[in-house]
């Protein structure tokens, strides 16, 4: 009887040691992650500090006088022109890279004094700026942002540390973005801050150099598809040469179009949905107004900064796309002007920035660009990114303030655009100039194949002797700006 009693009691220890050790299993198992499944989230990590206090949400009021700074004039988000929504046809994104941007230049210290960003290189800096960014955005009505990698988590040379920065990171950004309901646009990895890519990235002499920038972008692809970023952008700001001497300019080339090639591929294993999008060279650091720099001074720099670069401007990207087959996965984002139409006409262009090299009250310039984006007929992928710093002695309100005067400039070229092309202000002209393409012998030149013996025969039957046709430019450009200046179906 003794022995059955404790034969007994040792059954009814074991039962319950196995079921303490069930139970912290369960409890281990639940505090992390299985496959297919999020994180459990942290609590106690939500800032509800009002960064923006005293700055209240920017509305749309037609009515607004002269001196009242604290609403649109023009841009009406819900508002449809020409068949869309005006949030549509613009779809402006706030860059996170400029939102971080201290107020330092070339000849000055960092001036701006953020109640969100302490200057340290940590996580929580990190996370304090993107919540002021999601704040600032949700002021302005702008749905979307954009940033390189690097405005996301702290640099570290540790793979692990860097793993665990960007699980809480983009868990961080997934809470934010429920919250607010603004989307991430793009997402770029930084390939030009760290002092190895001080020769390049893409085509670096170190292969060492070239596989860490590989090791970025897929990192950068992984994050950027778990953020469910529409675009994923390229920007191959220091990829050129010093001198020819010491180059070998081909191996360079084929090994720019290798990481090009080889990040759309990987983008398709993933099976990632995004639009590709690459950033020709533009020097964009001089902005208007902000620097010692005067303008020509800047136009002289920025010229021979770009002699060398192996995508310097849209058509040596163009070129380089379709030479390597890259033109089926990249479209290309430009400034507005030259570049953009150029972009346009061979159906690549991707998106649009503005800086403050941009003069927001150039209406006709602005009208030109929104012009461009209504003939495609929707909006590129990329959308109208906003890249603006304030002036160096600006506070928070200026911050806003810049932001909205840009939007309310390119809404007020969107609705030029239209009424423009509602009332065929610029097509009754192209037609009439471009009319003998549209009859006869040059009707066959747009629409067959003619040899240059034909050519030769017609124009021996058909000598032209009279005047040169007027094209009417400066008489057109009158119009322009007229209709520009009295315009009354804004």
């Amino acid at each position: 009887m003794l022995y059955k009693a404790r034969a007994g009691r040792r059954r009814t220890v074991v039962r319950a040691a196995r079921a303490c050790v069930a139970c912290g299993l369960a409890g281990a198992m639940a505090a992390y992650s299985q496959p297919g499944t999020k994180r459990a989230k942290r609590e106690g990590r939500t800032d509800t500090t009002d960064y923006f206090q005293g700055i209240d949400k920017i509305e749309y009021n037609n009515m607004a006088s002269p001196s009242e700074t604290t609403s649109y004039r023009y841009y009406n988000s819900t508002e449809r022109i020409h068949s869309r929504p005006m949030e549509e046809w613009l779809k402006f994104s706030v860059s996170l890279t400029e939102f971080r941007s201290n107020g330092s230049d070339l000849r000055g210290r960092p001036t701006y004094t953020r109640p969100w960003d302490d200057g340290t290189n940590t996580l929580d800096n990190c996370k304090r700026c993107i919540k002021a960014l999601f704040d600032f955005c949700t002021k302005l009505g702008v749905k979307y942002w954009t940033a390189f990698d690097s405005d996301l988590v702290p640099y570290t040379e540790s793979w692990d540390e860097n793993k665990t920065h960007w699980d809480d990171i983009v868990e961080y950004i997934q809470d934010m973005a429920q919250r607010s309901h603004v989307k991430l646009l793009w997402m770029a990895p930084d390939l030009h801050s760290h002092p190895r890519y001080a020769g390049g990235s893409f085509t670096s002499h170190d292969a060492a150099t070239f596989v860490q920038a590989a090791s970025q972008i897929k990192r950068c692809l992984e994050i950027s598809h778990r953020l469910n970023a529409e675009c994923f952008l390229l920007w191959p700001y220091r990829e050129g040469y010093d001198s020819i001497y010491h180059t070998d300019v081909n191996r360079e080339i084929k090994l720019f179009a290798k990481l090009m090639k080889i990040t759309a591929e990987y983008k398709d294993r993933l099976n990632y949905r995004c639009q590709l999008l690459v950033m020709p060279y533009y020097n964009c650091n001089h902005g208007r107004g902000y620097n010692h720099y005067s303008h020509s001074m800047r136009s002289l720099l920025r010229d021979h900064e770009m002699v060398n670069m192996y995508m310097w401007d849209v058509t040596s990207c163009l070129y380089f796309l379709k030479n390597y087959n890259l033109d089926r996965y990249y479209k290309v984002c430009t400034p507005p002007g030259h570049h953009m139409f150029m972009a346009n006409v061979y159906n690549m262009l991707g998106g649009v920035f503005m800086t403050n090299d941009v003069d927001q009250y150039d209406s006709k310039r602005l009208t030109l660009m929104m012009k461009c984006i209504v003939d495609q007929g929707t909006a590129p992928p990329g959308g109208v990114g906003l890249r603006l710093t304030p002036r160096r002695d600006g506070d928070l309100r200026d911050l806003a303030t810049l932001h909205m005067k840009y939007i309310d400039a390119v809404a007020k070229g969107l609705r030029f655009a239209c009424t423009l092309i509602a009332e065929q202000i610029f097509a009754k002209h192209i037609q009439q100039r471009y009319a003998t393409y549209y009859s006869g012998f040059g009707s066959r030149l747009v629409s067959s194949d003619i040899s240059m013996e034909e050519c030769e025969e017609y124009y021996k039957k058909n000598q032209h002797h009279g005047e040169v046709t007027s094209s009417k430019a400066e008489q057109l450009d009158l119009v322009f700006q007229r209709y520009l200046d009295t315009c009354d179906h804004i």
